[in-house]
């Protein structure tokens, strides 16, 4: 849902209400390095509240609302308590509007020192998340963890499913947003979360491995994949889950070749089901979907294409279009220079394509002939109300696609609608 960020912020300071930034929003207004993630605002008030101070958002838990600009968090013992159970330091912290630092865990130091140490809060729920917590701040402030904090991570990796689902998401959509994405999905897989929270993309890990025949390494494509792709909720998470039909329509030819076929549609019916499991916000699993069932289309592209064939698949893909480019672009990982910039110059001629025919449609006045809509209740048999202008509206669309030939005779539209109707 689109937030009026400051117009939100400054109802809450108008109705008395204490709140503050908190994690990499916080950390950014301390002069660390910004990330892509939304900002998040705990607000010190009952979950209840949350819907009367604010509008109403995608709601991801008992006890937040997420919108395409923010985060809020319903804080209701407090800011320094709700900062607290957070549990890692550096993340821990909260910048108020008048700028007072909140820093119960002493986070500012372990900012400075690069520590990812956390504190355990006694709480369950809240220190369950801390080693997925971890990984996520690690790719933030792209810092390595030692070995020895992995392998804690790893001792209690079980925990992990006791974190409430639109959390466990919250946290991996920061990790993909970070600066070192590619490096804390490793780590996620060293630290045997990834088989807990994400199986389907854990089935990728030594795929190649198990094949009769050589193939690439489809987990190390993916990681880089995600490394590549620009820091965009959507593109990102479409990065990571574009290959996950892979493992299961593996098949074997002779010679020695490799096939994946129909895994972008097989991927395209698993997202759903992984949506679902971690509560995406509905518009993002969306998108998400159609990026992994059309991520091999704009990489086939040809500049043999005709016309036609550039308005058929710009309509099929519809507003997805820009984040398809940039996910195909990501998609790029050939080791062959030449193949890599042949790759990039057909991605920028199939958008410059797109551009300049729907350029050409959008000028092509439609006109269709007068009488149309008589004919279309006569010939057709539909009687006279809203659907007649549905079916000349129709026609007219298939002028500024060049479906149809502008001002044609009637013969013409009527039997294009019948095959419509077909």
């Amino acid at each position: 849902m689109t937030l009026d960020l400051e117009g939100a912020l400054a109802r809450l300071g108008n109705a008395g209400v204490k709140w503050c930034w908190a994690g990499a929003a916080a950390r950014a207004r301390l002069g660390a390095r910004p990330v892509r993630s939304r900002p998040e605002v705990l607000v010190h008030a009952a979950a209840g509240a949350l819907g009367v101070l604010l509008p109403e958002g995608t709601r991801r838990s008992d006890d937040s609302l997420w919108f395409d600009a923010l985060v809020v968090r319903a804080a209701p013992d407090g800011l320094e308590r709700a900062l607290r159970a957070r549990g890692v330091r550096v993340d821990a912290v909260g910048v108020d509007p008048s700028g007072q630092v909140l820093d119960p865990l002493g986070g500012v130091a372990a900012l400075g020192a690069g520590d990812l140490s956390y504190a355990l809060s006694g709480d369950e729920a809240s220190d369950a998340a801390i080693g997925l917590r971890i990984l996520a701040v690690a790719s933030e402030l792209a810092t390595a963890p030692s070995a020895a904090l992995i392998s804690a991570v790893a001792d209690s990796a079980g925990l992990s499913l006791r974190v409430k689902p639109p959390l466990v998401f919250d946290l991996l959509d920061r990790l993909l947003l970070g600066r070192r994405p590619a490096e804390a999905l490793d780590l996620v897989e060293r630290a045997r979360l990834l088989g807990l929270l994400l199986p389907e993309v854990a089935s990728l890990v030594d795929l190649h491995r198990s094949s009769r025949y050589p193939h690439k390494d489809v987990w190390e494509h993916t990681r880089i994949v995600v490394r590549q792709a620009i820091p965009r909720a959507d593109i990102r998470w479409g990065a990571l889950l574009h290959d996950i039909g892979k493992p299961w329509t593996r098949t074997f030819e002779a010679p020695r070749t490799v096939h994946f076929l129909q895994h972008d549609e097989l991927g395209a019916n698993m997202l759903p089901g992984i949506a679902a499991r971690l509560e995406f916000p509905p518009a993002l699993a969306a998108q998400v979907q159609r990026l992994v069932l059309f991520h091999l289309r704009a990489n086939l592209y040809l500049p043999t294409w005709t016309d036609a064939a550039i308005r058929r698949f710009a309509a099929e893909i519809g507003d997805a279009f820009e984040a398809l480019l940039h996910l195909s672009r990501a998609d790029v990982t050939s080791k062959r220079v030449g193949r890599r910039r042949e790759a990039i110059a057909n991605l920028h001629h199939l958008r410059t394509r797109v551009t300049e025919i729907e350029q050409a449609d959008a000028a092509r006045a439609p006109c269709v002939p007068k009488g149309l809509g008589a004919e279309i209740i006569r010939r057709m048999g539909i009687p006279a109300g809203p659907e007649i202008g549905v079916l000349r509206r129709a026609c007219e669309d298939a002028v500024r696609r060049g479906e149809l030939p502008n001002d044609a005779d009637v013969d013409v539209y009527i039997a294009f609608l019948r095959q419509r109707a077909a």
